[in-house]
Parts: structure tokens; C-alpha cells; sequence
């Protein structure tokens, strides 16, 4: 059994190096790469859409012949792990969602109440990608971190393309394959209303709920915690 952790925008599998740490402390084999669109430095992100971002999971996961997958995904990495599971259930043991969202068939991330302002951000850019605004990122997406953790990650942020979130998801088979699912809710996460992630909960069937402490990016600031919850949430 292995982990797979799939990030959510404006970083890359970095984002979660001390949850990888701590989860192979606990004896577990676990894997962050970097999806695509989102590598680091002066990369073509342009035209790049959530299928072609889960094209790019699916290829490394058969790369690495990785079986019996609990498959992570974080934020806007839920739809990533949604179309993987869709695509490869024999190789995923559950699918743990980290205040993620959760796409119905047809649906886009825009369409979960993104869109006004993220929209604005592509329009403005050359390459129709998304910056992250960093008073936004340090009040709502890591308002529990240290000076230290803000300075270490905030030089690392990329922009990342709008196709991620919108193009609509096709998932013909995802809600009928019933495979294992388990949701973690942050509880200082403020990118979002909490109420939002529990409605995004509650489109699973008979998910696992887990808390844990941390903002939206606990991984980075809480990484002991939330590698117990995963564990958790896992088994």
C-alpha cells in the first residue's frame, strides 16, 4: 500500500515534502509529484486543462507500477484524484479528499464559486494562468503559519493554467464504483466556507470524516498533524 498525494494550485509536490517524511516515519511508502502545469520556473502553462493534468498522474502512477494507492488530493487536487480514480479503480485501495473539492459529472471547479475572481486574474494574464494574491494566501490559505514558514513558501508559488478549473469533469464511472472515500476537514482552513467543504462531503457516500488543526495549508504548517490524520483517514 502506498500514498499519493496530489497538490492544489499554485505549488508543486514540494508542498507536501514533511508529509511524505512523516508518513514513511510511520512505515508507509508515499509519493507527491508534481502535476502538471505546475513545475517550477519558466514553464509553457498555457492551454494546459484538468484532463491533461490527470493524463500526466495516470502516466506517472503506471511509470511507477504503483498499486493499492490511497489517493490524496488536496484543494483543487480532489478533481485530479476523482478523474484518476474514474480512470485506473484497480489500482486505488480509497480516495481521501483534504478540503478538496468534490466535482459531480459536467461540473467545474469555477462552478464551486471561484470563478469571479480567479477569472479576472486569467483574463489579465498573458498566458491565461492564475496568480495567487499573497495578502490572500497569508490571511486565508496559511493563516496559521510562522513568519519563517511564509518566508520559505511564498518565493516558491507559480501560477497555474485556468483549465484546471474550467473545463468541465467527465467521470462516467466514479459515483458507481463506490470505491473507499475519506474526507479531512481543516479546521482553520478560511479559503473557503466551512459550510462549503461539507457540502463537498456529502456528495460522497458513507466518506470517513476526519479533523484535524491547520489552514487550508496545514500541510505546510502543521505537517505532524496532518500526516496523523491521513493515517487516519486511511485505515
Amino acid at each position: 500500500m502506498c500514498f499519493v498525494l496530489c497538490h492544489g494550485g499554485w505549488q508543486g509536490g514540494w508542498c507536501w515534502d514533511e508529509v511524505v517524511s512523516q508518513l514513511k516515519l510511520r512505515g508507509q511508502n508515499a509519493y507527491a509529484p508534481t502535476l502538471r502545469g505546475s513545475e517550477a520556473g519558466e514553464v509553457n502553462r498555457a492551454g494546459i486543462t484538468l484532463q491533461d493534468i490527470a493524463d500526466g498522474l495516470a502516466t506517472f502512477l503506471l511509470e511507477h507500477d504503483l498499486n493499492d494507492i490511497m489517493l490524496v488530493g488536496h484543494s483543487g487536487g480532489g478533481p485530479v484524484v476523482q478523474l484518476i480514480a474514474d480512470r485506473l479503480p484497480e489500482r486505488v485501495h480509497r480516495v481521501v479528499f483534504v478540503d478538496a473539492w468534490v466535482l459531480l459529472d459536467s461540473e467545474t471547479i469555477f462552478d464551486m464559486g471561484t470563478k469571479g475572481r480567479d477569472m479576472a486574474l486569467a483574463q489579465r494574464s498573458p498566458d491565461a494562468t492564475i496568480a495567487m494574491d499573497l495578502d490572500v494566501w497569508k490571511a486565508a490559505f496559511m493563516n496559521d503559519a510562522t513568519p519563517e514558514q511564509l518566508e520559505a513558501v511564498t518565493p516558491r508559488l507559480v501560477t497555474f493554467p485556468i483549465g484546471w478549473f474550467n473545463q468541465p469533469i467527465h467521470l462516467p464511472r466514479f459515483y458507481t464504483l463506490q470505491i473507499p472515500s475519506s474526507y479531512i476537514f481543516l479546521r482553520q482552513d478560511r479559503s473557503m466556507p466551512k459550510e462549503k467543504y461539507q457540502q463537498m462531503a456529502q456528495r460522497l457516500t458513507n466518506p470517513k470524516i476526519v479533523e484535524c488543526d491547520g489552514s487550508h495549508e496545514a500541510m505546510l504548517t502543521r505537517p505532524v498533524q496532518l500526516a496523523e490524520a491521513l493515517m487516519t483517514a486511511s485505515f
